[in-house]
C-alpha cells in the first residue's frame, strides 16, 4: 500500500488509498476545493509534508480530517502530537502539519484541502464528534461520485455538497461549548470505543466507566446515537472488519481474531446479518479485482 515510508511520492495510490484530485479548482458555495482524499490506510501508511505533498501548501487554505474508524495520528510542525479515533472531524492549518501516519490497524478518513471564498469562521485544532456517522458517510459518497464526473455542473455540486458537509461540522465544533456534562461523558467514552476495538468491552464496564447504571447508559445512547451500547459497538466492530478484509493477506478467521469475535461462526453470522452476505464473499470480490 501507497504511504509506505520508502515510497517518494504519496499521490501514487493503490485500491486502498483512493484519490479524488481535481484537475481545477472548483469554486461553489463558499469554497474553493483544492483536493480531496479518501484513504484507508494500514499500519505502514506515514506521509511527511512538504516531501509527498503534490500541491504546493497555501497559506490561506484549510485541511478537514473526518476520521471515520480506526486511529491516526498528526505531528504538527511545533512537535505536538494529535491523535484522531474514529467518527471525528478536526480543522487545521496546512503550514502546521509535519506528518501523519495511521496508528494502529486502518486509518479511514477523508482528507480534504480548500480555501473559503465567503467570510467563514472555522474552529482550528478543535475535535467535534460525529454521531450521525452514516449520513456523512453516504453524502461525502455522493460527493466522490460527483467530483468523479467530467460535468463541470456535477463538479460544482459535489463542492456544494462539501460546503454544506463543512458547515455542519463548524457548527458541531462551537456548539461543544453548550454541551452538558451527560454529552461530554458519552462522547469521551465513544472515543474511547473506537480507539481500541479489539477490546471486548460489555455494557457493564461501559456504565462502570461512566459512573452509571446500564439502564441508564442505554438511553443515553439511544438519545445520542439512536442504537444500544451494545449495538453501536458491534456496528462499529462489523465496519472496522469489513475494511479488514478489504485489505490484502487478511483471512476470515484472520479477521474474527483480531477483533477478538469468539469465533469464525459468531463474526461470520454478525457480519450477514449487519451487510446482508457473508465475509467470505468480501474476499472473493477482492480476489476479483485483483
Amino acid at each position: 500500500m501507497n504511504g509506505k515510508i520508502q515510497f517518494s511520492h504519496v499521490k501514487n495510490e493503490t485500491t486502498y488509498n483512493i484519490p479524488l484530485v481535481l484537475e481545477e479548482n472548483v469554486i461553489s458555495s463558499g469554497i474553493s476545493l483544492i483536493s480531496l482524499w479518501h484513504t484507508l490506510a494500514d499500519e505502514s501508511y506515514r506521509v511527511i509534508w512538504p516531501r509527498d505533498k503534490k500541491k504546493p501548501l497555501i497559506a490561506n487554505s484549510w485541511v478537514a480530517v473526518y476520521t471515520l474508524q480506526g486511529c491516526g495520528k498528526i505531528i504538527l510542525t511545533d512537535n505536538s502530537e494529535i491523535i484522531l479515533n474514529g467518527n471525528c472531524v478536526i480543522f487545521l492549518k496546512p503550514m502546521d502539519i509535519k506528518s501523519y501516519h495511521c496508528d494502529g490497524l486502518i486509518w479511514e478518513q477523508y482528507w480534504m484541502e480548500f480555501v473559503p471564498t465567503s467570510v467563514m469562521e472555522i474552529p482550528l485544532l478543535q475535535q467535534a464528534i460525529i454521531y450521525n456517522g452514516d449520513v456523512f458517510k453516504n453524502e461525502l459518497n455522493e460527493v466522490a461520485r460527483l467530483i468523479a464526473s467530467r460535468n463541470p455542473l456535477k463538479n460544482n455540486l459535489a463542492v456544494a455538497f462539501l460546503t454544506k458537509i463543512i458547515y455542519q461540522w463548524i457548527c458541531l465544533i462551537f456548539e461543544n461549548g453548550t454541551k452538558d456534562r451527560q454529552l461530554i461523558q458519552i462522547e469521551k467514552l465513544i472515543s474511547l470505543l473506537h480507539s481500541d476495538l479489539q477490546k471486548q468491552w460489555s455494557v457493564a464496564e461501559m456504565a462502570q466507566w461512566m459512573q452509571c447504571s446500564e439502564q441508564y447508559l442505554r438511553r443515553l445512547f439511544l438519545r445520542y446515537t439512536g442504537k444500544t451500547p451494545k449495538e453501536y459497538y458491534l456496528d462499529a466492530r462489523l465496519d472496522l472488519a469489513l475494511s479488514l478484509l478489504k485489505q490484502e493477506g487478511n483471512s476470515v478467521s484472520n479477521v474474527a481474531d483480531m477483533l477478538n469475535f469468539f469465533d469464525s461462526f459468531h463474526f461470520s453470522k454478525a457480519f450477514k446479518r449487519k451487510f446482508g452476505y457473508a465475509p467470505s464473499a468480501v474476499l472473493r470480490q477482492g480476489n476479483k479485482a485483483g
